[in-house]
């Protein structure tokens, strides 16, 4: 278990939310995911032992990583900056844009979407005896990405955005507008 899972987030104001996301879930993810790509990138194509869909794998981890950087660029640079400012200069004002939050929130379904199409082509992570060990060492680290990503994006999604949106905020997506009413 991770040190980090006792920490009760509810505690915690968004300003700190922002620090600990940062140190306990995207410093990590990072740095997995660059173990994971460089397995791929050095060692893939002098392993006989992986599974074909190895390449497969790569592509859709890479395309994860490439969007999960996005969305930590995203968020401490343009969205912790301002949660930080407006605790320190508004005592507590909701301070995030609705849109800003949709634009986060749609980064995190790409991400799950990925994630979970990751799982299917590696067989939900059960490994294989003739696998060899560093194959095994990829696909556990692809997996503990995975555990960090779904509990950022859970801490993210039900913690950090609604405790600094404004009040009464609803926020309605494409998908659940119903397109009923036609201009005939």
């Amino acid at each position: 278990m991770h040190p980090y899972a006792i920490i009760n987030f509810h505690e915690l104001t968004p300003a700190a939310l922002c620090d600990v996301i940062a140190s306990k879930f995207h410093q990590p993810i990072e740095r997995t995911a660059e173990e994971v790509m460089a397995w791929f990138n050095l060692e893939r194509q002098d392993d006989p032992t992986a599974p074909a869909t190895a390449d497969l794998q790569q592509l859709l981890f890479g395309k994860m990583q490439t969007e999960v950087s996005q969305l930590m660029r995203k968020e401490t640079t343009l969205i912790f900056p301002v949660i930080r400012n407006a605790t320190i200069h508004k005592k507590g004002r909701k301070s995030l844009k609705p849109t800003a939050y949709d634009s986060i929130r749609l980064s995190f379904e790409k991400i799950m979407l990925l994630l979970q199409k990751l799982r299917q082509v590696t067989g939900n992570y059960l490994l294989q005896g003739h696998w060899s060990p560093a194959y095994k060492i990829c696909l556990s680290d692809i997996y503990t990405v995975e555990q960090l990503l779904q509990q950022w994006h859970y801490i993210a999604q039900n913690i950090l955005y609604p405790a600094v949106l404004p009040a009464n905020t609803i926020i309605i997506h494409q998908d659940e507008i119903l397109n009923t009413v036609s201009i005939d």
